[in-house]
């Protein structure tokens, strides 16, 4: 079959490190498109995981860009065709790269900046990037994500003035990171404490949108009751 080659073809291929991330992430989806289904078949990933995140999405736009089968095969093969494959080619092996390893395992780790994108997608899975290392954090943020209420609850109690939409680096505020990661009673108290559900993300996603795209009903619920 012309697409198992094209993507044989491309594992080894040496043309690839050189390729664009935004390339990669293209024929990511349309393998897992044509291999697996025209949509992703599990929740967007959590917003630290920024590859598992582009992953996601480049599959979803292959869904939606390609009506067919037959249309995200043909435009895959395309692409592979680009960058030197032919019927019966045999790929020149490319050198190996810690930055590179992209093709083989889901588990391996590359490390690319934030919304990089930097996996690859021609093979049966692609490097994800490590969810970064979090030390303890007991800042208002740190304890949203690690879903800690009560220390949450203490940490506003001894500082009231403490700005509950505050973002962080990122520009998730408290709501977006609980939201995202499905901690319902943080989500809950900070709706409590007047946390603002209509802030929107530097992607331009409320908490709402968040908790809808990670599968978490209960707090799509709760975000969009009024008060």
């Amino acid at each position: 079959m012309a697409f198992d080659a094209a993507a044989a073809y491309l594992s080894n291929a040496s043309s690839v490190p050189n390729v664009s991330s935004s390339l990669k992430l293209e024929l990511y989806g349309l393998f897992k498109y044509v291999n697996v289904s025209s949509v992703p078949t599990t929740p967007r990933p959590s917003i630290f995981d920024f590859t598992g995140r582009a992953k996601w999405d480049a599959w979803a736009a292959a869904g939606n860009t390609h009506s067919s089968k037959a249309g995200a095969e043909s435009r895959y093969l395309e692409i592979a065709r680009s960058l030197g494959w032919k019927e019966g080619a045999v790929a020149e092996t490319a050198p190996e790269s810690e930055d590179e390893n992209i093709w083989d395992s889901d588990d391996d780790t590359t490390r690319p900046s934030k919304g990089s994108g930097e996996p690859a997608g021609l093979g049966n899975s692609v490097s994800s990037m490590a969810r970064p290392e979090v030390e303890e954090d007991a800042s208002l943020h740190g304890l949203a994500v690690s879903n800690q209420l009560q220390e949450l609850v203490s940490l506003v109690q001894d500082e009231p003035s403490v700005d509950i939409n505050a973002r962080d680096d990122f520009g998730y505020t408290p709501l977006h990171l609980a939201a995202d990661r499905g901690h319902f009673p943080i989500v809950e108290f900070l709706l409590e404490k007047g946390a603002d559900r209509t802030i929107k993300d530097e992607d331009d996603l409320t908490a709402i949108e968040l908790a809808q795209a990670a599968g978490h009903e209960r707090i799509v619920q709760i975000l969009s009751s009024p008060g």
